[in-house]
């Protein structure tokens, strides 16, 4: 029987794979240079433009450090940068053509690893892990 000793450490062993598969995925990026944090950080960009306050937010990084990552951003003509009409005080960035193509070839791959590792799982235990992870994400966004 597992206890909740048992599903700690697997826990601790799930979360230490993730930041190593993170960390060697962080290390390889695409052909065109698309980093994994650059992914996350034009992701919401897909639906269209954001201010660098929100997606130094939904990428869970500093608006500094966002700011840094979009100015590098701009220098590949990935993203443009203008200003808020609402609030002068802000800016809006949105993707480029070669932006939104980069984002797509890069959410492919990520969506093949995804898949790969839905693969591992059992069809009749899929049900399962679905709800299970789902609760796990829902508590995590608590925490």
């Amino acid at each position: 029987m597992t206890t909740q000793l048992d599903l700690t450490d697997a826990l601790q062993e799930f979360f230490v794979a993730a930041r190593r598969a993170r960390g060697r995925a962080a290390s390889k990026p695409d052909a065109e240079g698309l980093s994994l944090a650059q992914y996350h950080l034009l992701e919401p960009l897909g639906a269209g433009p954001r201010t660098n306050r929100e997606l130094a937010e939904q990428a869970g990084i500093s608006a500094p450090t966002a700011t840094r990552m979009i100015d590098g951003l701009l220098q590949r003509e990935l993203v443009s940068r203008l200003e808020d009409p609402i609030d002068r005080r802000a800016v809006v960035i949105s993707l480029t053509e070669s932006g939104r193509a980069a984002l797509g070839r890069k959410s492919r791959a990520t969506r093949k690893v995804r898949e790969r590792i839905a693969a591992a799982i059992e069809p009749h235990e899929q049900e399962f892990a679905t709800e299970l992870l789902r609760r796990l994400a829902a508590v995590m966004e608590e925490l």
